[in-house]
């Protein structure tokens, strides 16, 4: 008798297990107009902004004339990272991922060991069409290196550098950094993999 509760109680936690891991990704409305296809990020202050074929994503309290679909703010002491689109408001436990859906482009976010103890975030924006990691604490100029082989596969690292937020390409062997001086955008396209 006491294996068969047993058996039963394991199967059914098997079940829940396999139904949580295929939630249904949220579900927001798709924009009216033309959806751009390429991206951009724009550093504003410790935040940024994120845009991308329809998706305007605040990151860190980065102020938009818009309405955000997606506010994240990064994890501090104590505290995992925060996700909040539209009414839905959550925390990003370490090794969490929270997919999200706006007309046909695809957002999952996922939330990563960073290179110190802070969770990073990465956003991984359709099919793999371009992904970009924002970890939580400063990283040292000469472990900028570092970061392309720590989250294969990111395109962009946004950084904290001096109290703000800087965009650092990945993967292209040249550790240039955008958004030091001026609040230009730095612009992307999907990369072909």
């Amino acid at each position: 008798m006491a294996k068969t509760v047993t058996a039963t109680a394991m199967a059914a936690l098997l079940w829940w297990t396999c139904l949580a891991a295929q939630a249904a990704p949220l579900r927001l409305p798709a924009g009216k107009g033309p959806v751009a296809q390429g991206g951009s990020v724009t550093a504003a202050a410790q935040g940024a902004l994120i845009r991308y074929r329809g998706w305007l994503l605040a990151v860190d309290g980065a102020v938009s004339e818009q309405r955000p679909d997606v506010v994240l703010a990064s994890a501090q002491a104590g505290h995992a990272p925060q996700l909040q689109a539209g009414a839905t408001q959550r925390p990003l436990p370490l090794w969490s991922a929270f997919e999200l859906v706006k007309g046909s482009a695809r957002l999952r976010i996922t939330a990563l060991p960073g290179p110190d103890e802070l969770p990073a975030l990465l956003l991984d924006f359709g099919d793999g069409d371009y992904r970009i990691v924002i970890p939580a604490a400063p990283i040292a100029r000469q472990a900028y290196p570092l970061l392309a082989p720590r989250f294969p596969g990111a395109d962009l690292a946004l950084l904290l550098h001096d109290g703000r937020r800087v965009m650092l390409p990945l993967g292209n062997g040249r550790a240039q950094v955008f958004g030091e001086e001026q609040a230009v955008p730095y612009r992307f396209t999907k990369v072909k993999r």
